[in-house]
């Protein structure tokens, strides 16, 4: 018989209070999530996020209260998994085909058409994943940098909660810097953008002084992004001028600034197909 002394304590995994947390976080994350897709065509689970905030709040409000509630390791998990969930609810076409059918037809989807859509997509989205899930979370030589890059923060800030503490302060001192920096250029003095001349500005080649694509390349990283540049190259430096010259497309002769719209139909195509013989 063992008593009950030697028993160790249940620790909380499914609890109400991380589901609500991923929820509110997935709600003001989501926005974000959509505007950066829109922005440089890129989306991200915000699960790292997720996961700092929900830490460094309810370890924070652990350390004030009476009962020292502690915010353990599994609501964490059951927290990011919840927003990133709610995050990642923009796969749903809100910054793919629905953009897509305002930019060809000029209208745009009124609400209740654009719910049931996103509503229809998700739903078929869990029911395939819920029957792929053996085959792909089962398999061990699959690692899902995305995921791993979580579990290795997950176990960081909680064998080193302090330095955990210096990573919420540096993360919100981005967003704040971020955010101050997006004011002044949208409201108060627009930020110049340079290129070389105004050819390469019509081919899309110009500095932007955004702090989301500096962002965005930290998270992606040097091979990743130089992989980028060198499709940009190839596209816009080789492609685009040969279209050009070719009078395949033409730009109207008092054009200013890049010409996006009229190259990317025709170099949709090729970056597609070498996309998905890629992968």
């Amino acid at each position: 018989m063992h008593s009950t002394s030697s028993i160790a304590p249940v620790e909380r995994e499914l609890s109400l209070r991380a589901v609500i947390t991923g929820i509110v976080l997935g709600i003001l994350l989501t926005p974000s999530n959509v505007y950066a897709g829109l922005k440089i065509g890129w989306s991200f689970n915000m699960s790292i996020i997720a996961l700092l905030i929900g830490y460094g709040l309810w370890q924070g409000l652990a350390r004030r209260s009476a009962e020292h509630l502690p915010w353990t390791l599994h609501e964490s998990n059951i927290n990011q998994t919840v927003a990133s969930a709610a995050a990642s609810i923009i796969s749903g076409g809100l910054v793919a085909p629905i953009p897509a059918y305002t930019l060809l037809t000029g209208n745009q989807l009124a609400a209740l058409p654009m719910i049931a859509w996103v509503f229809s997509v998700s739903f078929l989205g869990i029911w395939i994943a819920w029957y792929l899930r053996p085959s792909l979370l089962n398999d061990k030589a699959l690692k899902f940098p995305e995921g791993m890059a979580t579990l290795e923060t997950l176990l960081h800030i909680y064998n080193h909660g302090r330095e955990a503490a210096t990573r919420l302060k540096v993360l919100l001192g981005a967003a704040l810097l971020s955010g101050l920096v997006k004011w002044v250029d949208t409201f108060i003095w627009a930020f110049p953008r340079w290129s070389p001349n105004a050819q390469l500005e019509r081919l899309t080649f110009t500095a932007d002084p955004s702090l989301l694509l500096l962002g965005f390349g930290g998270i992606i990283g040097i091979r990743v992004g130089l992989t980028l540049l060198l499709g940009a190259l190839l596209a816009w430096g080789g492609l685009g001028p040969w279209l050009l010259a070719d009078g395949l497309v033409s730009l109207p002769a008092d054009s200013s600034g890049p010409q996006f719209a009229a190259l990317v139909e025709w170099l949709l195509w090729p970056g597609v197909s070498l996309m998905v013989c890629s992968t």
